[in-house]
């Protein structure tokens, strides 16, 4: 889907499934992979609005209140409100 800046948008539910596995377990997960695991995890479910486009890529940013996060268009579903 393509998504243009206004569009109200939220983290698909599977998100957090999909960081977890993006780490091999070997590794471990960094501190970064950890915050970044709290965020997502805090934003789960609630309304954002795109703010900005990549036009070379599939990542926009999207404004939640009080977080800005840059992410890839595949971790977003359109939210109705």
């Amino acid at each position: 889907m393509k998504y243009k800046i206004g569009d109200n948008v939220k983290l698909r539910k599977d998100v957090l499934v999909r960081h977890s596995r993006s780490v091999p377990a070997r590794f471990g997960y960094t501190h970064e992979q950890f915050v970044w695991r709290g965020i997502l995890d805090k934003l789960e479910g609630k309304c954002g609005r795109i703010t900005r486009t990549f036009p070379n890529s599939n990542h926009v940013n999207v404004k939640f209140k009080g977080n800005l996060i840059g992410i890839s268009t595949n971790e977003l579903e359109m939210c109705k409100k």
